[in-house]
Order: C-alpha cells, then structure tokens, then sequence
C-alpha cells in the first residue's frame, strides 16, 4: 500500500517496521504547537517559546535569551492548572517549567533520554511527561520526579487522566493505563497501527484512540478492551475531538469523519483539500480544521457546510480557540501565527523579531 507523504521536515525518524502497513519516512512533530490564557497565546515554534498577546498579536517575551537550531521547541506547551508554570519540552531532551508572566526558567527537568515531542498533562499536584526515550514521567509540580514507566517504544502523543490512571498510546501500537499515583501498569492493548497523537477520554469508561493505519478504536478504561472501532481511508495522525455526541477525526485523504458516539449523533464525512494531521476543534457551531494545503475550514457542527480560509502556508499544527479568536500556526507561511475573528477575516498576524 503506498501512503501519501507530507513534506515534513521532523528531525527524528521511525523505522518502518514499527508502523502499520507502508508508513515509511514518518517523522516527529515538527510544526508549531500552542496553548493559551486570558492574555497571551503561548507558541513553540523553532528555536524558541513565545508569549504573544491576545489583543494585539505583539510579543510579549521569547525562550531561551540564547536558541539553538539543533534543539528546537516543538512540543505543546502546557499550563498547571494554577497558572503559575507553563511546561514545555524540547528537543535538547529537558523539560522546562517557566513562569507565563515573564519566560524565565524556574525548574528544568533533565533526566530524559531523548526528545520531548508531546505535551504533558498537568494536574494540581502532578505532571504525566511523555518523552521518546519510551517512558512517561511523573513530576511534582517542584519537578522532582515522582516515578517514571517504561513502555514498549516512544511516546509522541500527549496522556489524559481521569485522577485514577493515566492513559497513552506510542509507537509500538499499543494504548497503555497506568497506576497515576504509582506508575503500575494496569493494563495495555495492542492496535492496528502507531498511535501518535492524544488519546481522549469519553463519557461511559470510554478512551478514544487514532492509529497510523486510519482506525478510531474505543477502549474500556477499566480493562483496555476494544468496544468500538471505525475506519478512516487513511492514516490518522492527531487525536480525535469528541464534543459529547460525535467523535471527530481527520485523515491524510483530506476527509473530515463525524462518528456518532451517542444515540443523537449522526454519521457524515465532508473532503477537504489537503492531509489534515491536526486535530479539530470547536468553535461555536463550527469545526475548524487546518489542511496541508493551507487552508482553514469552518465546518457545520452537521457537515453540510465547510467555509474555507486560505492561509499562508501549510497547517499542521491544531488550530487553537480564545474566545472570538481562532488561532493558526501555519508551517512555512509568511507568519508565524495568525488570528482570525468569528467570520474568518485575518485579526492580526504575528512575526517573530528578529
């Protein structure tokens, strides 16, 4: 079978053996990934970590004083539920708490062994790290390291937890549970295919995965097994959006999947143009979808409209929602990020100083 292949410009390779069917030349994440608050969106992108305000699309600080091009930041940033840190990782294989308000470091963590690809999830008392050196860390909010599991092959995608267990997928097509307070396995289920982005939890002890072969599975969160699965025409990337009734999911083909998780929801599959490999959102009553292609579309909750935006560049990278904001970070594009309003016209873009 032959994958068609993104133009990716990752810097860490798989071997294909790992994934499903033909998936040759996958590489990490290599295209922007944000966050935000009240105030600023938070952009690793590159060399750098930027804060960038949501009102004007100035910068408002940038990390490190002095970048690496051979490290780069591209893991999502992610805020403690305080929103006293902002946790990040790089490609230097450390993990970085820096304060939001000004960018400076106020704990690094630097016992991994490879890259930070995914984000973290964070809790009130806790930080689940994934890394690609095959294990996910847990750190107190101090990061000092709590305990540390070791599963079968990298972990690109960013855990959930429901308080009891955290849940992640990686490479070696497997979904695992482990103990939140212990790192004790709790079980582990094998797929059709690598598993590179998040993993979501759903109501009713449901847990949603995507794999590299372009099939959604959904998991029972007290024993792993498979209760539920659907087939995309091919392979999925990030994870899946779930909005209660139907579960999202975009796929290399361009095509858009609503499956119905609940007796209300109803089954549709809108084409696109171009690989979508970020995930969707919500905004309003819309889906927003990013496409290699370069455009951004604001899709009907019910698929029968889809509105696009053409933008600068190719987007990779899942659109982020603040408010009457939409934000994009497009790969290769004339701006580093750009903020579109509730119709789609362009609110500001932004362009990293020099």
């Amino acid at each position: 079978m032959k994958m068609k292949k993104l133009a990716l410009i990752g810097l860490l390779l798989v071997p294909a053996l790992l994934l499903a069917g033909c998936a040759t030349g996958l590489t990490a994440s290599s295209w922007p990934a944000m966050t935000v608050d009240a105030k600023n969106v938070y952009l690793a992108g590159g060399p750098y970590v930027y804060a960038v305000s949501l009102e004007t699309g100035a910068q408002v600080w940038r990390f490190p004083d002095k970048p690496s091009a051979a490290n780069p930041f591209y893991a999502t940033p992610v805020l403690t539920p305080d929103g006293g840190q902002l946790i990040v990782g790089g490609f230097d294989k450390k993990l970085y708490s820096l304060d939001p308000q000004t960018g400076k470091t106020i704990w690094t963590y630097t016992q991994a062994r490879d890259r930070w690809i995914g984000g973290v999830v964070a809790t009130d008392k806790m930080i689940y790290a994934p890394n690609a050196d095959y294990k996910l860390y847990a750190l107190s909010l101090q990061g000092s390291l709590q305990w540390s599991f070791e599963a079968d092959q990298a972990i690109w995608g960013t855990p959930v937890t429901d308080g009891t267990n955290v849940y992640f997928g990686t490479l070696g097509r497997k979904v695992y549970a482990v103990n939140a307070q212990t790192g004790q396995q709790v079980w582990m289920q094998t797929l059709d295919g690598a598993v590179l982005g998040a993993v979501m939890l759903g109501p009713g002890n449901m847990l949603y995965a995507g794999t590299y072969s372009g099939t959604i599975y959904g998991l029972n969160t007290t024993d792993g097994q498979n209760v539920w699965s659907k087939q995309a025409t091919s392979w999925i990337w990030s994870g899946p959006l779930l909005d209660g009734t139907n579960l999202y999911v975009g796929d290399a083909n361009g095509k858009l999947f609503a499956f119905p998780v609940s007796g209300t929801g109803q089954p549709w599959t809108k084409d696109l143009s171009g690989a979508i490999v970020g995930s969707p959102v919500v905004s309003g009553k819309n889906l927003v979808v990013g496409t290699e292609a370069g455009s951004v579309y604001f899709v009907d909750l019910d698929g029968k409209n889809a509105r696009p935006i053409a933008i600068s560049g190719k987007i990779y990278a899942t659109p982020v929602v603040a408010g009457p904001l939409t934000l994009v970070a497009p790969t290769d594009g004339s701006a580093t990020l750009v903020a579109l309003d509730e119709t789609g016209a362009l609110k500001w873009s932004f362009i990293p100083p020099k």
